[in-house]
C-alpha cells in the first residue's frame, strides 16, 4: 500500500515539475508585465510562492491611447460593401493584412496566392475590387499603380499620362531627361502632366493613425555610464518571486524553488541581453536609428551563448527604455543593405533618407545621385538605384514630385 502511495506521489511531483518546466520555457518569451500575470496565476496554485508586483506591473495599469480610426479598421468597415461575395472574404483578409503603413501591397499578389494555396486569377480579382476602395490609392503596388488609381477616378487616363507612368522609374534615377527619353514625349508635354501629379497623394493613408496597440512598459533600463552604457532590469516592472517559510508537500516545495530558478534564469538571459546590445548599439542609443549598426539575433545568441530561438522570443516580447523613450528591443537589430535588397533594408538607410529629405530645401530637393552621394558620405555604401527603391518604399516621391 505504502508502496503505491510513494509512486503516485512521484508521479504527481513528475507532473507538476513537467508542467512547471513547460511554463519555465515560456518565461523567456514574456515581458515583465505578462511575466507578472503569470506568476499571479502561478502563485495562487501553489501556497511556497510568495509574489512581490510592481504597482505599474499589472495589466489593469496600462491604459492603451485612443488615437483615432485606423487604417486596418477604416479596411474592415468598407470590406463588406467591396468585396460583396462572402467566398472572397478570405483573400480579402489576407490582402489587407499585407498592407504597409502608407496604404500600399508589401507582399506581391503571387506570394499571397501561394500562401493561400489559390490560383492569381481570383487574387488579382479581389485585389481590383479593393482598390476602389477611398481614399484611392490604398492597395496600390507600386508608386506609378497608386496615381493611377487616383487618376482613373477622375476619368480615362490619356495615353501620353499612361507612358508617363510606365516610365516612372526614368524620372527617379535620371530626372526629367531621362523620363522624357524613356516616353519619348517632348518637355512641353511633360510639364503639365508631372504638375498634375504633383497634385496627387503618393501616400495614401497618411491620414490614418496606426493601429492602436499595448502600451510598452520598459523591461531593461539603459542608461550612461562612463565612455558606454549600463543596462538593469527596470525595477518599476519587474516582478520579485521567493519561497515562503512554511511546511507543505514536498512536490510543491520543489515545483516553488524549480520556477523561482527559472525566473532567475529568465532575468539572467534578459539582462545578458540586454549588455549585449549596450556593447554593439552604443550610437543607436545615444543617437536614434540613424546610428544603427547591422546586428542580427543570432550573432547576439552566439556572443551570450544562448540558441537563437531563445534569443528571438526575448527580443519579440521585450522593450527597453533609453534616453529618447522606450523602445521595442526589435529596434536594436539591423542588416547590412546589399546592392540587391530594398524592402528588407536595414532601418538605419531609411532614417537616413527620411533626414536627408526632410532637410533638403522645398526648392531643390535632392536627387536619388545626391542622397546616394551623402549616404556614402556618412559610410553607407549603396547604388543609386538601390537609393531610389528604398525612397519609393519610405513612400517619398522622385525629385520632380517633391520640388516645389
Amino acid at each position: 500500500m505504502k508502496l503505491r502511495q510513494d509512486i503516485a506521489l512521484r508521479q504527481q511531483t513528475r507532473l507538476t515539475l513537467s508542467q512547471d518546466l513547460v511554463r519555465a520555457i515560456g518565461l523567456l518569451g514574456l515581458s515583465n508585465l505578462d511575466l507578472g500575470e503569470s506568476l499571479r496565476e502561478a502563485a495562487a496554485e501553489n501556497p511556497f510562492l510568495r509574489l512581490e508586483l510592481p504597482r505599474t506591473a499589472s495589466l489593469e495599469d496600462v491604459e492603451i491611447a485612443d488615437e483615432g480610426p485606423s487604417l486596418i479598421a477604416h479596411v474592415l468597415e468598407c470590406l463588406p460593401g467591396l468585396v460583396p461575395a462572402a467566398a472572397d472574404r478570405a483573400v480579402a483578409l489576407a490582402l489587407t493584412e499585407a498592407l504597409d503603413a502608407q496604404g500600399f501591397l508589401a507582399t506581391p499578389t503571387p506570394a499571397i496566392a501561394a500562401r493561400l494555396g489559390l490560383p492569381l486569377a481570383p487574387i488579382e480579382a479581389v485585389l481590383a475590387q479593393l482598390q476602389r476602395i477611398e481614399p484611392r490609392g490604398l492597395f496600390a503596388r507600386s508608386l506609378a499603380e497608386c496615381l493611377a488609381l487616383q487618376l482613373a477616378e477622375e476619368g480615362p487616363i490619356a495615353p501620353e499620362m499612361r507612358r508617363l507612368l510606365d516610365a516612372l522609374p526614368a524620372l527617379a534615377e535620371g530626372g526629367p531627361s531621362a523620363l522624357a527619353r524613356a516616353t519619348g514625349l517632348a518637355p512641353d508635354t511633360l510639364a503639365p502632366l508631372l504638375a498634375r501629379l504633383r497634385g496627387l497623394t503618393p501616400r495614401p493613408a497618411a491620414g490614418f493613425a496606426t493601429p492602436p496597440a499595448r502600451a510598452r512598459i520598459a523591461d531593461l533600463v539603459f542608461a550612461p555610464e562612463g565612455p558606454g552604457w549600463a543596462v538593469r532590469l527596470n525595477r518599476e516592472t519587474a516582478p520579485r518571486l521567493t519561497l515562503a517559510a512554511i511546511t507543505g508537500p514536498a512536490g510543491e516545495r520543489r515545483a516553488a524553488q524549480a520556477l523561482i530558478a527559472a525566473v532567475e534564469r529568465r532575468n539572467a538571459a534578459l539582462l545578458a541581453l540586454g549588455a549585449a546590445l549596450a556593447r554593439e548599439q552604443p550610437g543607436f542609443l545615444r543617437d536614434g536609428p540613424a546610428a544603427l549598426r547591422p546586428l542580427t539575433r543570432r550573432a547576439v545568441a552566439a556572443a551570450i551563448g544562448l540558441h537563437e530561438s531563445t534569443v528571438s522570443r526575448m527580443v519579440a516580447a521585450g522593450s527597453a527604455e533609453t534616453p529618447r523613450g522606450t523602445e521595442p528591443l526589435a529596434a536594436f537589430f539591423g542588416r547590412a543593405v546589399a546592392q540587391s535588397e530594398t524592402a528588407e533594408a536595414g532601418p538605419a538607410v531609411i532614417a537616413r533618407i527620411r533626414a536627408l529629405v526632410g532637410a533638403e530645401p522645398a526648392s531643390a530637393p535632392l536627387t536619388d545621385g545626391a542622397l546616394t552621394e551623402a549616404l556614402a558620405q556618412a559610410g553607407i555604401t549603396v547604388s543609386r538605384r538601390v537609393v531610389a527603391k528604398l525612397r519609393a518604399r519610405a513612400g517619398i516621391p522622385p525629385r520632380a514630385l517633391r520640388r516645389r
